[in-house]
């Protein structure tokens, strides 16, 4: 099934204050996890991690963090993307800092 390029897919992520670097996993797809040095750079990271995760596997729905339970380091970031693009005329992401 995998992504369509016109639906705006939207996903709860966690991110973790780990010291050195923030952590983000998303609980409704368990294969895109990822980091960043910074928050700006672990969101724009998890939502390419999103976009590879849900590429071929149809899309799992996403689940109310309103009930989750976090630890004091964790905070709910919302992760959306809308017009996703693949192939050569897409452009290529930023490598992960």
């Amino acid at each position: 099934m995998g992504l369509n390029p016109n639906v705006e897919v939207k996903y709860p992520a966690i991110f973790r204050d780990e010291g050195t670097y923030w952590d983000v996993r998303f609980p409704d797809v368990p294969a895109a996890q990822t980091f960043g040095a910074s928050v700006q750079v672990a969101a724009d990271n998890a939502a390419n991690s999103l976009a590879v995760a849900l590429f071929e596997q149809s899309m799992p729905s996403a689940s109310d963090p309103q009930y989750w339970r976090l630890a004091s380091t964790e905070f709910v970031v919302w992760i959306t993307m809308a017009k996703v693009k693949f192939g050569p005329d897409s452009g290529t992401p930023a490598p992960m800092q």
